[in-house]
């Protein structure tokens, strides 16, 4: 039986995109794993369940080229629990960031590798997914497996494949922007700013207004 633990790191919970893309891998794993359990680092958890399960995957947003705090402390007393268990279970991540490109999430991966290599879990792959907030917001009405989003859902297919797998290969880690011109999702995002601003009385122009720059 495969028990597999999904870890939900972002600051944000239920609201992130994290928990949205942990959602659409399980419509995928749904039907291949036997055993789940869903945590999230807001709320109190038992950290037996993680270690014992036979894969774990962890979300999270990139904040700063590395993990959010939530996420280092939570390594941190895993590594504990990690010193009193038998068993090795497969890691995987999947990392979400404000760039448009996926790779921009690279360094964190690494954290994650050594911290695996340092407790005797397995370290498999981790995915990281450029223009995280947009896939968020994008979710009820452009599909994961749409033409926009499918490198998503492939990489998803293949981490579904991985955990049932028994092989240990070595995996490289995969890094998927949106299928869209980079300036199409510069200029959505200048626009979405904008819209923002609205909210809060604030003109285009005030955006750029430089109030202290003659006072230096």
């Amino acid at each position: 039986m495969t028990k597999i633990c999904f870890i939900n790191g972002s600051p944000r919970g239920k609201n992130s995109a994290s928990k949205n893309l942990i959602d659409e891998l399980c419509k995928i794993t749904s039907n291949a794993i036997k055993e789940t359990n869903h945590i999230s680092l807001n709320n109190k958890f038992d950290y037996e369940v993680v270690t014992d399960s036979d894969a774990i995957v962890i979300a999270f947003p990139l904040y700063v080229d590395t993990l959010p705090s939530s996420v280092i402390e939570f390594l941190e007393d895993l590594e504990l629990f990690a010193r009193n268990t038998t068993k090795h279970p497969k890691v995987y991540a999947i990392v979400n960031c404000g760039f448009f490109e996926g790779f921009q999430t690279k360094n964190a991966m690494v954290l994650l590798e050594n911290f695996c290599l340092k407790t005797g879990f397995i370290w498999r792959f981790g995915i990281g997914i450029g223009a995280g907030e947009f896939m968020r917001s994008t979710k009820d009405i452009i599909p994961i497996n749409s033409d926009i989003k499918r490198e998503v859902y492939n990489s998803f297919i293949e981490l579904n494949k991985d955990i049932v797998n028994n092989k240990h290969d070595s995996k490289e880690n995969l890094f998927i922007s949106p299928n869209f011109p980079k300036s199409e999702f510069i200029a959505s995002a200048d626009n979405g700013w904008v819209e923002f601003a609205k909210n809060f009385s604030v003109s285009k122009e005030q955006l750029y207004s430089t109030p202290f720059k003659n006072t230096l």
